[in-house]
């Protein structure tokens, strides 16, 4: 009895204390002076929701819009800021920490579940992705769906429901997000029984569930179809299709370029699972994932964009969890387990400066580990400056993370995806969907974006030329894409001048005699 009570105490000031390590990467992540800009278009069109404006309608948004409806609704409560948006990124990622600890201890066990949820949380990819970045909403809501799997003792109809549920939610923020559902769904038809009644029942879950899902999601459509028409059906499904891909880029071996650590730990992990035999359904669960999410953005739709690993990164490090606990495992025993204790160390070392270089994507510009290259003071400066230059109802041109910032609408939203939208849907309404897609699909989306700039640097031109804008903020090479790049003797010829410059920006606002 004594015993029996005198380590609960003990256990719950052990799980108080690995809250706060999952919580102090992210309250470090939004007290460091300077952001990770990338993918910022979604933080505007946020809070272009949250004004009024409609996605598809007003600015291109190439996926269903349930976050922005979520986010709006945030910002409206509690302004639109880098700061408040941080909070609710950095929420969902400290979720998807405590949920990848739940996950991995039902596959592997407690010591493998911190290695796991620890690994997640201080990964470099992230620190990157700090701010707004929809994968980030997406995982928890994965892990949960893996979560609900595993879960036997759940009524076989619930547990469809339950996962139907799951699923519609996380396809309404980001369709690819289903990636992981097929798996799910075989799993928990194919998973052992010993009564054939159960098996059955198990089959007819797993039938409810994809139905229920299908019937929501398609539910759904017809909602967003009816408020936003045909432009809702080409930018969210067709224009998949049209918008090229990364041509220039290995995908297959991407993951190497941005996960460091991870890499050499899940080869351990595997080693650690194929060695040992450690088969059981978890396991092979969360392998099954993790094969789904690379062969979808590693082979069949290949990508440069590292967020979208963001959706397997809580799968991937539970498995270099198993790898990480096997190491901390094997100085436990020694001398007994030296060889694998240095044949782990070198792996790493080899990883780290080789095969998956500690010092990657996430540093660019001048970051360290995802940790960001453009100062808050800096956005903080050009906001204030670009808000005192401009009226709320006035169109601007700048970056969209300055915009978001400033509470200030930009001229082209999305420059970046709208010259592309707009040349694939004039061809698609020409030429038709397949001859669309052979001149298309295949191009290079960089390129794309290049050859179809004209799409919008023609309306920047004629807006500056006639005065509809006041206020410009041209593209900076700290950037990761700088496509916006106004000529100052444009500007000047046109009555502008120069009043804020920054160490990476300027502002360009129009004299008061023009």
């Amino acid at each position: 009895m004594t015993s029996r009570g005198s380590s609960q105490p003990v256990s719950a000031r052990i799980g108080a204390w690995f809250v706060v390590v999952l919580l102090i990467p992210r309250v470090v992540r939004m007290l460091y002076p300077e952001v990770w800009v990338e993918d910022d278009f979604y933080l505007e069109s946020a809070w272009l929701v949250s004004v009024g404006m409609r996605p598809y309608l007003d600015f291109v948004h190439p996926h269903m819009p349930l976050l922005e409806w979520i986010a709006a609704g945030y910002l409206k409560l509690f302004g639109a800021s880098y700061l408040s948006i941080e909070i609710l990124n950095e929420a969902a990622i400290f979720a998807t920490s405590l949920l990848t600890y739940a996950l991995a201890r039902r596959v592997a066990g407690r010591p493998a579940a911190i290695c796991a949820s620890i690994l997640y949380a201080y990964s470099s990819i992230v620190f990157r992705y700090h701010a707004y970045e929809r994968e980030s909403f997406v995982a928890p809501l994965l892990v949960l769906g893996a979560i609900v799997t595993l879960d036997d003792a759940m009524p076989a109809m619930r547990q469809a429901a339950i996962l139907a549920a799951i699923f519609f939610v996380a396809c309404a923020i980001k369709l690819t997000a289903v990636i992981p559902f097929p798996v799910m769904l075989i799993f928990i038809a194919l998973a052992s029984s010993q009564a054939k009644a159960c098996a059955t029942s198990r089959i007819a879950s797993a039938v409810a569930s994809g139905v229920i899902f299908m019937l929501a999601l398609a539910a759904f459509s017809a909602l967003l179809y009816k408020l936003y028409g045909y432009e809702f059906i080409f930018q969210t499904f067709v224009f998949h299709f049209l918008k090229g891909q990364d041509a220039a880029g290995d995908s297959m071996t991407y993951p190497r370029t941005i996960l460091d650590l991870l890499v050499p730990l899940f080869a351990l992990g595997c080693w650690r699972i194929f060695g040992n035999r450690i088969f059981n359904r978890g396991v092979i669960l969360v392998l099954a994932i993790v094969a789904a999410e690379y062969t979808f953005y590693g082979v069949l739709s290949p990508t440069a964009w590292a967020h979208n690993y963001l959706e397997a990164l809580p799968f991937i490090a539970i498995v270099a969890g198993l790898g990480a606990n096997a190491l901390i495992e094997a100085t436990r025993n020694m001398p007994q387990r030296w060889q694998f204790l240095a044949g782990g160390a070198a792996l790493i070392l080899i990883s780290l400066i080789w095969i998956a270089p500690i010092v990657n994507e996430n540093w660019l510009n001048g970051a360290v580990y995802g940790f960001g290259f453009v100062p808050r003071a800096e956005i903080s400066q050009l906001a204030d400056a670009l808000g005192a230059a401009s009226k709320p109802e006035d169109e601007v041109i700048a970056p969209s993370f300055i915009c978001f910032e400033a509470n200030r609408r930009e001229l082209i939203r999305y420059p970046e995806t709208y010259g592309v939208y707009r040349e694939a849907k004039a061809e698609y309404e020409h030429d038709g969907f397949f001859a669309a897609r052979r001149r298309l699909g295949a191009a290079d989306f960089l390129q794309l974006i290049t050859d179809t700039r004209h799409y919008w640097t023609d309306q920047m031109r004629a807006a500056i030329a006639s005065g509809k804008v006041s206020a410009v903020i041209s593209d900076s090479p700290i950037q990761l894409m700088p496509l916006v790049l106004v000529p100052d003797d444009f500007l000047s010829s046109n009555g502008f001048r120069p009043t804020v410059t920054t160490d990476h920006f300027t502002l360009w606002t129009r004299s008061p005699a023009q």
